[in-house]
C-alpha cells in the first residue's frame, strides 16, 4: 500500500468533519483582513474550499493551490455546486510558478506545518516572496501539537465516520516525535466499510513541522519579511499567552 499526504479517502473524511459553511474562527478574520487588502489574492494548500469558498462569496479575488489531487477535484465541485469558478492550480508550495503577483497569500489552520522539513518551509516563504507584489503581504497560522506529544507510540482508534453513501470510515493513528528536528510525524490508517465488506483502504502519512514563536518570527525576518505582526486564535489585539493559542503571524515581503 501506497504513502498518500490526501488522498480519496482522507479527502472525504476531512469534507465530512470540516463542512464547506462549517463555523471556523478564521474566516471572518480573512474575510476582514483580504478585503481590506484587495487585489489578487493567492490561498496555499486551498484543500477542499472550506476558507476559499467564503472568502469568494465576500468578493474577494482569491485563487488555490494545492498538491493533492483529490483535494482539488472536490474544490472545483464544491464551487460549482455554488456557482462559482475560481481559479485552481496543482503545485507544490515550495517551488509553483504562477504568471502574476498577488497581494497577498495565505496559510491557514496549521497547513504550513505539513512541510515536513525546514528547507522546504524556508523555500516556500522564499516562493511566496517572488510571487507577492511589492509590499505584498503573507498571512501564516501555526499550532504547537500538543496532544500529538502525550500519545507518542501510541495506537490511537479515532471515531467512526459515516458517510451519505452508508458507508463507515475507519480510522487509525500513531505517531513519532523527532525532537531535535520539531517534527511530529504521524501515520494515519483509514479503512471503509459498506455491508460487512472493506472496499477501500489507505495509508496517510502525516508531518507536522512545528515553530517556537520567536523562531518564526526570525525565520520570517532572515528570509526578508518585515512589518511581522502576531495575534492568537484569529483575534487582533490579542497575543499567544499559553501553548494551546493558534499563532497567527503576517508579514510583508520588504
Amino acid at each position: 500500500m501506497k504513502f498518500t499526504v490526501y488522498g480519496p479517502l482522507c479527502t472525504e473524511v476531512y469534507d465530512i468533519t470540516k463542512p464547506i459553511g462549517g463555523k471556523y474562527p478564521d474566516v471572518p478574520y480573512y474575510i476582514s483582513h483580504l478585503s481590506r487588502i484587495g487585489g489578487r489574492i493567492l490561498e496555499a494548500m486551498v484543500g477542499t474550499g472550506r476558507l476559499l469558498i467564503p472568502l469568494l462569496e465576500a468578493s474577494i479575488n482569491v485563487e488555490g493551490i494545492d498538491t493533492s489531487p483529490d483535494m482539488l477535484a472536490a474544490c472545483q465541485k464544491h464551487c460549482a455546486e455554488r456557482g462559482l469558478n475560481p481559479v485552481l492550480h496543482d503545485g507544490n508550495i515550495e517551488n509553483f510558478n504562477i504568471p502574476g503577483k498577488f497581494s497577498a497569500i495565505v496559510v491557514s489552520f496549521g497547513s504550513f506545518m505539513l512541510l515536513e522539513k525546514r528547507s522546504s518551509a524556508v523555500a516556500a516563504l522564499q516562493a511566496f516572496a517572488r510571487h507577492l507584489e511589492p509590499q505584498g503581504r503573507i498571512f501564516i497560522d501555526l499550532e504547537l501539537p500538543i496532544e500529538d506529544f502525550k500519545t507518542e507510540n501510541t495506537v490511537r482508534q479515532r471515531s467512526p465516520i459515516n458517510c451519505p453513501d452508508g458507508s463507515t470510515i475507519l480510522l487509525q493513528s500513531t505517531s513519532h516525535i523527532d525532537w531535535l528536528n520539531q517534527l511530529n510525524m504521524t501515520v494515519i490508517r483509514y479503512e471503509k466499510w459498506k455491508d460487512g465488506k472493506l472496499i477501500a483502504t489507505e495509508l496517510q502519512h502525516f508531518p507536522l513541522h512545528w515553530f517556537g514563536r520567536d523562531e518564526f518570527i526570525m525565520c520570517l525576518r532572515e528570509n526578508g519579511y518585515k512589518d511581522i505582526t502576531l495575534c492568537a486564535n484569529y483575534t487582533a489585539g490579542i497575543q499567544p499567552s499559553t501553548h494551546t493559542d493558534t499563532l497567527c503571524f503576517s508579514a510583508v515581503f520588504a
